[in-house]
C-alpha cells in the first residue's frame, strides 16, 4: 500500500487528539455564560524511507497505525498533528509478513508551527553494531511556513555516498563560476532551508571542491510557486552509474528524481546446450576480444553491463568464424529504459527442429537487496522439461506447505520472491507430479541481503537431461 493511501488513519488519530485538547470555559456568577473554545495549535510530520537495505515499514503514531507498507524511496507527505507530546514507532515488515520493531516507541515533543522531517536512513544490516552508518532515525526540524516563492532543503541521506557539494542553479549554468547551495555535505547532514524564487532549476552534486566531477545531474526541474521541498539524496539501488537519486517530498506527495542521463544495465547468459561459443554484437558492432560479450560458452553469463538507455539491435555470431556465421534466430530488437536492469537469455535447442530458439530478454525488477530477507527468482529456459512446478522448501521433500510455483511453462518467470533467510531446498518437478524430482534438491543457504536468480536449462551432462545455473550470489 502506498503511504499516501494510509493517511486516513492519521487524519482520524489527529482529529481525536485535537478533540482532547479542546477546553470549555467555566460559568460566571452572571445570569448568562459564555463558552470559549481553545484553538488547537499544530505541528507537522513528514516521514521518509531512505534506508537502502531496509524492508518496507509500518509507522505507528501514539500507539495507532499511521502509515502502512512505506517502501524505500517513499515519503508520507505532510501529516498535521496537534502540538505537544507524541510517540512514534517504526516496525519493519519481514519476508513472512510479520512485524519487527526497529525503532522502539519514542516520545517526541512537537512544537507548534514546526515541521519535523523524520528520515529513516543508514544500513539495516548494521543494526546493533554501533557503526555510524547503522539504521536509525534522523529528525530535521524547521519552521512550518508557506514560502512566498519556494523553499528547498537538502539532506545527504545515502550511507554509501561520500562527502559532496550541492549546486542548485539555473539550467545550464557554468559550475566553475557558481556558488554551491551547500558544500562539504556528508552523511547524514542537512543543508539550511533556503527560500528561492519559483522557476526552473538544475540540481547537480559534485565531489567536494571540484565542480568538474558531477556525480548527479537532475536536468531541468520545475519548482512551482509555494513549493516547500525537503529533498533527501538517497542511495541509487537501480541501474545506472549515478550513486544517488533524489527523494523529494513536496508536502502533499513524493517523487523520485533520477539522473537525467541514467543508464540501463543488461547481462547475457548462454543456455543453449547444443550451440557453440558465441559473440554478442550490439548495434552492428562486434565485441572486443576482452569484452564479456566475446566467446560466451554454454552455461556462461556476464555481469551487468551498463549501456545508455535507448533502442538496441542484438545479434549473435559463432565465435571464431570468418566470415562471421550469424545465428539469425537469436537476433533481437529491444528498448532499454533508464534505471532498469535486464537479463538476455539465449534459449532453445538448435537440433530439435523446433522454432524455440531466441534471445529472450526479461526485465529484472525488485532487485534491491534487503537485509531482513533473501530474494529468489526462477526462470524456465529448458526446452525438455515441459510445464513444471517449482518448490522452495525447508527440507528436501516437496510438500503442500512449501512455496510452490505451479505450472510454470517454458520461458516462465517466477519474478522475484521475498523469502525468510535460512537454508532452503529448491526442487523442480513435472507439473502436478511432486514424486518426480527433475532438478534438485538443490540446497541454497539463503542469507539476508542476497538475490539468487536460478535458470532451468537443458543439460546433456545431467542424468535427467536438465539442470540449473545461478546468475547471482
Amino acid at each position: 500500500m502506498k503511504a499516501t493511501k494510509s493517511l486516513l488513519a492519521v487524519a482520524v488519530t489527529s482529529t481525536l487528539l485535537a478533540a482532547s485538547l479542546t477546553g470549555c470555559g467555566g460559568s460566571s456568577n452572571n445570569s448568562s455564560s459564555v463558552n470559549t473554545v481553545d484553538t488547537p495549535e499544530y505541528a507537522y510530520l513528514r516521514v521518509f524511507h531512505a534506508a537502502p537495505d531496509a524492508p518496507a515499514v509500518n509507522v505507528w503514531l501514539n500507539g495507532s497505525p499511521a502509515l502502512e507498507g512505506v517502501d524505500y524511496q517513499v515519503s508520507s507527505g505532510a501529516i498535521q498533528v496537534p502540538a505537544g507530546s507524541h510517540t512514534v514507532q517504526v516496525d519493519a515488515i519481514l519476508a513472512d509478513g510479520s512485524p519487527l520493531t526497529v525503532i522502539p516507541e519514542t516520545q517526541l515533543m512537537l512544537d507548534a508551527d514546526t515541521e519535523y522531517n523524520v528520515v529513516a536512513t543508514g544500513k539495516a544490516g548494521l543494526i546493533g553494531t554501533g557503526d555510524p552508518m547503522e539504521f536509525g532515525p534522523q529528525i530535521i526540524a524547521r519552521p512550518a511556513l508557506m514560502p512566498d516563492g519556494a523553499r528547498i532543503q537538502v539532506m545527504h541521506a545515502s550511507p554509501d555516498a561520500p562527502m559532496v557539494d550541492v549546486f542548485i542553479t539555473a539550467p545550464g549554468d557554468d559550475l566553475s563560476t557558481a556558488m554551491p547551495f551547500a558544500d562539504n555535505v556528508s552523511f547524514p547532514m542537512a543543508t539550511d532551508a533556503v527560500e528561492v524564487p519559483a522557476g526552473s532549476y538544475q540540481v547537480r552534486i559534485t565531489l567536494p571542491d571540484d565542480p568538474t566531477v558531477v556525480v548527479f545531474d537532475s536536468g531541468t526541474v520545475d519548482v512551482p510557486a509555494g513549493s516547500d521541498w525537503f529533498v533527501a539524496a538517497v542511495t541509487n539501488t537501480d541501474a545506472g552509474s549515478s550513486p544517488v537519486n533524489l527523494l523529494v517530498d513536496a508536502a502533499s506527495a513524493s517523487l523520485v528524481v533520477r539522473d537525467a542521463a541514467m543508464e540501463a544495465d543488461i547481462r547475457v547468459a548462454h543456455t543453449i546446450s547444443d550451440a557453440p561459443a558465441v559473440d554478442v554484437w550490439i548495434n552492428g558492432s562486434a565485441p572486443a576480444m576482452d569484452s564479456p560479450l566475446y566467446n560466451v560458452s554454454f552455461k556462461d553469463f556476464t555481469g551487468y553491463l551498463m549501456v545508455p538507455a535507448g533502442d538496441y539491435r542484438f545479434d549473435v555470431g559463432v565465435n571464431g568464424t570468418d566470415p562471421v556465421v550469424v545465428v539469425d534466430a537469436l537476433g533481437l530488437d529491444a528498448s532499454l529504459m533508464p534505471a532498469y536492469k535486464y537479463t538476455a537469455l539465449a534459449i532453445g535447442n538448435l537440433g530439435d527442429g523446433m522454432a524455440n530458439d531466441e534471445l529472450f530478454v526479461v526485465m529484472d525488477e525488485n532487485t534491491r537487496r534487503v537485509a531482513t530477507e533473501a530474494k529468489l527468482r526462477a526462470i524456465h529456459a529448458s526446452t525438455l522439461a515441459g510445464d513444471v512446478d517449482i518448490y522452495v522448501s525447508a527440507d528436501a521433500t516437496p510438500s503442500s506447505d512449501d512455496v510452490i510455483l505451479a505450472g510454470v511453462p517454458f520461458k516462465g518467470d517466477s519474478t522475484v520472491l521475498s523469502v525468510s533467510p535460512g537454508t532452503a531446498y529448491v526442487m523442480v518437478t513435472p507439473a502436478g507430479d511432486p514424486g518426480t524430482i527433475a532438478i534438485g534438491p538443490a540446497e541454497l543457504p539463503l542469507e539476508g541481503g542476497t538475490l539468487t536468480t536460478l535458470v532451468a536449462i537443458d543439460d546433456p551432462m545431467s542424468a535427467t537431461g536438465v539442470s540449473v545455473i545461478s546468475l547471482d550470489d
